[in-house]
């Protein structure tokens, strides 16, 4: 990197900038001025602009407590928070632009904080959490609390247990009182009550403010902190505070600290310890008894935990019954629970074989047992939110109007068309009011198929099965891409051990379309009843001597939802 042409392109640039030395390190250093303020950048050499530019701020507590600036090295440096820069897509072909745009950048942050004091103090308040974690110790260990909405109440706060270092064994697990009998906190609470843990139980406090400043930002300055938090808490809570809290002696306390902000609501905890049995200090001398420190804090409950990791709380009290665990089922399985369905019921009478390995997701410590209940711890273990259920019923077995109307959705992904139709008559002579979407995977890659079904919409199942050429009812559905009449299955090892070929990438794919389908219902973005398909490769099918028919030659629409009616269908013309 030639910093010497860097700064003459500065230079030219109208800034005051000069190549220098800071820590005994070579740098380059720009002077500025906001208002009556005299600011300086500093900006490390490096080889290559790989992210953008770093500007740090020299001696930022002479600006008072600036937003997005994080003091380090004693304070005589600040970084300057602009962007996620691995997210900025960086010129590094011409890195005079590159720096350029980065010290605009940054100038502009200061300029900002130091000339209007409402957005300053906004800002502070909008990253508090970022604020407050960089005053956090770097070697405790963070608190996973439960909560149902952050009102005041008493938790109990469980130490990690020894020895483990990942997964919510390695966390303080904080558990209010509210959540303690709540079946969806369950999935924490078995942590939480291990024999090892419940030795060690401190008590805790959540408490939530109604007006927030901004964090500290020492943790010298922590105590000063708490004590006018306590004064604001409204009359109610500090009632509840006075009268649960502070009539207790320990030589541990937690008080897990909820607020909102200009972007939500933050959680952050303090930690107070002391060498004697006391009650927990409400005033400057009896601080002088505690060591307290800052703790992060992650909430655990569905209106955090769900959202964050793009699951719907909408779907969280939807059923939906799956028939079908195979390779194409498992997926579907899985893309429903991370989307936030709260309650799945799955059923399939095949157990795991080896030769389902490579396009199943379960792993090989589950061969030999069966598919869907497999599958239903499987999913409750990874997802805590979600209650799932399993049975080894086949489609035909499950005829029961009553049973079948108690879901919001049925899906049946078993690859069997015959078993389909069949059911599909049950539905329309049973009048069994209830969507379904039928899914299959063809062989080979070429593609794979998703319908919706909905009762009282124009379009069913058979309207899948209109054969393009007799108008009438056909055996194969009109959506397939191979011709019909051919032998696609293969095996390897006799006639027992028949298999459709194609891979997992193409069972993924198919079970994407499904879902999609599912949600889009579920959530109310899709009204009618529908088709779907994805185009694949046709060159292992074409080496394998296979033919694909018109549709595949002249489908182009990959992916796009379609509606499902078609004019012939004999049952949507009654």
């Amino acid at each position: 990197m030639n910093y010497d042409e860097l700064v003459a392109y500065l230079k030219t640039a109208g800034y005051d900038v000069c190549t220098h030395k800071h820590l005994n390190k070579g740098c380059i250093k720009v002077d500025f001025d906001v208002g009556r303020h005299k600011v300086s950048f500093i900006h490390f050499y490096v080889d290559e602009f790989n992210v953008l530019p770093v500007f740090l701020l020299l001696e930022p507590r002479q600006f008072g407590v600036l937003a997005h600036v994080l003091p380090f090295e004693g304070n005589e440096l600040g970084y300057v928070c602009v962007n996620d820069r691995d997210s900025v897509s960086v010129n590094f072909e011409q890195p005079h632009l590159a720096i350029l745009e980065s010290l605009q950048r940054h100038i502009s942050i200061i300029s900002h904080g130091l000339t209007d004091p409402d957005w300053n103090k906004s800002e502070l308040l909008r990253e508090f959490n970022a604020n407050w974690k960089a005053i956090c110790s770097k070697e405790g260990h963070e608190l996973v609390c439960t909560s149902v909405d952050g009102s005041i109440e008493v938790m109990s706060v469980y130490s990690p247990q020894k020895g483990h270092s990942v997964g919510f064994d390695s966390f303080y697990l904080g558990i209010s009182e509210s959540t303690q009998d709540l079946a969806e906190y369950s999935y924490i609470r078995r942590s939480a009550l291990s024999k090892e843990r419940s030795k060690s139980t401190r008590r805790g406090y959540i408490i939530p403010l109604q007006d927030l400043v901004p964090a500290p930002t020492h943790i010298d300055e922590i105590g000063t902190w708490y004590l006018e938090a306590i004064k604001n808490l409204s009359a109610v809570d500090q009632q509840s505070f006075t009268r649960n809290m502070l009539q207790w002696r320990d030589t541990e306390f937690w008080l897990v600290f909820n607020a909102m902000t200009p972007s939500g609501r933050t959680w952050f905890c303090l930690h107070f310890k002391s060498s004697k049995k006391k009650t927990l200090p409400i005033t400057v001398h009896a601080l002088k008894d505690w060591v307290i420190s800052a703790v992060e804090v992650t909430l655990f409950n569905q209106q955090l935990v769900m959202p964050r990791s793009g699951a719907d709380t909408s779907l969280v009290s939807k059923r939906v019954l799956l028939i079908g665990c195979g390779s194409v089922g498992c997926e579907i399985a899985g893309n429903l629970a991370s989307s936030g369905v709260g309650n799945l019921a799955i059923s399939d009478p095949d157990k795991l074989s080896i030769s389902n390995l490579y396009r199943h997701t379960l792993p090989n410590h589950w061969i030999g047992a069966n598919k869907a209940w497999s599958m239903k711890l499987s999913l409750e273990f990874k997802y805590p939110f979600i209650s799932v259920t399993s049975s080894e019923l086949e489609l035909l077995h499950i005829r029961n109007k009553e049973l079948l109307e108690s879901y919001d959705l049925i899906i049946v992904a078993i690859g069997s068309p015959t078993h389909e139709r069949i059911f599909h008559d049950f539905i329309i002579e049973s009048k069994v009011n209830v969507p379904i979407i039928n899914t299959w995977v063809e062989g080979y890659g070429v593609g794979g198929h998703a319908t919706l079904d909905i009762s009282g919409s124009k379009g069913c199942l058979r309207c899948a099965y209109v054969d393009p050429e007799t108008l009438g009812r056909g055996l194969s559905s009109n959506l397939n891409f191979f011709e019909n009449n051919q032998n696609i299955t293969v095996n390897h090892g006799g006639c027992g051990d028949l298999f459709l070929p194609y891979s997992s990438i193409s069972a993924g794919q198919t079970a994407i379309l499904a879902s999609d389908l599912a949600v889009k219902y579920l959530t109310g973005k899709l009204e009618c009843s529908s088709k779907v398909s994805w185009k694949g490769d046709d060159s292992d099918a074409r080496q394998a001597g296979l033919k694909l028919n018109h549709r595949y030659e002249m489908f182009t629409k990959s992916l796009s939802i379609e509606p499902l009616y078609n004019e012939y269908c004999d049952i949507c013309q009654d």
